[in-house]
C-alpha cells in the first residue's frame, strides 16, 4: 500500500487463523467455512464494518461463491475482484475451457469426455475432474488398469486429455475493470505442490505473452489477475489446458518482476489512464 502511494488498512480473513497473511495484515478475522450458508453474510457484515472497498477472493472455493453474489457487494459498496458467474464457469469447467481455448484461436490440448475415451481409448492420457483445484483427482494414465483404479477412487465425472511432455507455464494476466489487458507475466514452474507452484521463475516470451492478451480480452469481464497454464514441447507452440481467475501461488513472482504500473494494475487501484505495460524484469525466482 505504500510503496503505491495508497492510503488505507489490509484486513485479512481466514477460517483458521493459520494463514500467514493473517499475521502480516493490518487486521486479522475469522470467518466461517466457504460454502457455508453464514460464509457470505458473515463477509457482507465485515465489509461494513471495516469499509472495505476490495476484496480479493484467493481460492477456487471463494471465487464460485463470490461471483455469485458480487452486485449484492456492489451494492453495498465493495467491489469485489471477479468475473460474472458465466465467465468463471468457462474458467472452472474444464470442457468450457477448451471450447474457449479453441474459440479465441490458441492451440489447446486435445480433451475429451470419459465416454468418449473409452470408445477410442489413448495412452499415456492426463485425467482430471470436470470442475476441480488443487490437483485433486489429476492424474497421468499409462494403462487401461490405471483407469479403472482412478476411477474408483475419483468417481467418473472425468475429463481425459492428452498427455504433452515440455516445459509448463503460468500467464499471470492483469486486467482493468474495462477489460483491458495491462500486462503478461509467464512464468515457468519448476516446482509444483497441491496444484499451485512451489517455485517458478520469470521468462520474458513474446509469444506467451500475446497469448495472455488473448486470454484477458477474451473473457471479457474478468478483472484483476487471471492466470493461464500451457505447456510447451521443444520447438513447438505452446499448447493450454486451463484457466485460473484469481490470483495464483505464484503472485509473489509475478508482483516481484512486474514494474510498479503493473502492480498498480494488479491490485486494480490503476485508473484507466494507466498506460498498458508488457515489460518487466524475466528471471525472477
Amino acid at each position: 500500500m505504500g510503496e503505491l502511494d495508497v492510503s488505507g488498512k489490509l484486513v485479512a480473513i481466514d477460517q483458521t487463523g493459520a494463514a500467514a497473511t493473517m499475521h502480516v495484515a493490518d487486521v486479522a478475522v475469522r470467518v466461517p467455512p466457504t460454502g457455508t450458508l453464514h460464509y457470505i453474510h458473515a463477509l457482507k457484515e465485515l465489509c461494513a464494518e471495516h469499509r472495505i472497498g476490495l476484496l480479493i477472493p484467493l481460492t477456487d472455493l471463494d471465487v464460485r461463491s463470490l461471483a455469485r453474489h458480487r452486485d449484492k457487494f456492489a451494492d453495498a459498496g465493495t467491489e469485489v475482484m471477479v468475473g460474472s458467474p458465466d465467465t468463471v464457469m468457462i474458467c472452472r469447467d474444464k470442457t468450457h475451457t477448451s471450447e474457449f481455448f479453441q474459440r479465441i484461436g490458441l492451440p489447446g490440448i486435445r480433451t475429451v469426455t470419459l465416454g468418449d475415451f473409452r470408445a477410442r481409448p489413448f495412452f499415456p492420457c492426463f485425467i482430471k475432474p470436470i470442475r476441480s483445484s488443487a490437483s485433486v483427482g489429476a492424474a497421468i494414465l499409462r494403462s487401461e488398469a490405471d483407469l479403472n483404479s482412478h476411477l474408483a477412487t475419483f468417481g467418473e465425472l472425468m475429463l481425459v486429455q492428452d498427455y504433452v511432455q515440455g516445459a509448463e507455464f503460468t500467464l499471470d494476466i492483469f486486467c482493468t475493470r474495462s477489460g483491458q489487458v495491462k500486462c503478461v507475466v509467464p512464468r515457468q514452474r519448476l516446482s509444483i505442490r497441491c496444484g499451485e507452484v512451489e517455485k517458478g521463475l520469470t521468462v520474458n516470451d513474446p509469444d506467451l505473452i500475446r497469448a495472455g492478451v488473448l486470454i484477458g480480452e477474451g473473457l471479457n469481464d474478468i478483472w484483476g489477475v487471471v492466470n493461464a497454464q500451457c505447456r510447451r514441447e521443444s520447438g513447438e507452440q505452446p499448447r493450454f489446458f486451463e484457466i485460473t481467475p484469481r490470483f495464483g501461488g505464484g503472485a509473489p513472482l509475478l508482483l516481484s518482476a512486474a514494474t510498479a504500473s503493473a502492480r498498480s494494475s494488479a491490485i486494480s487501484i490503476a485508473g484507466p489512464s494507466l498506460r498498458t505495460h508488457s515489460r518487466y524484469t524475466g528471471g525472477s525466482t
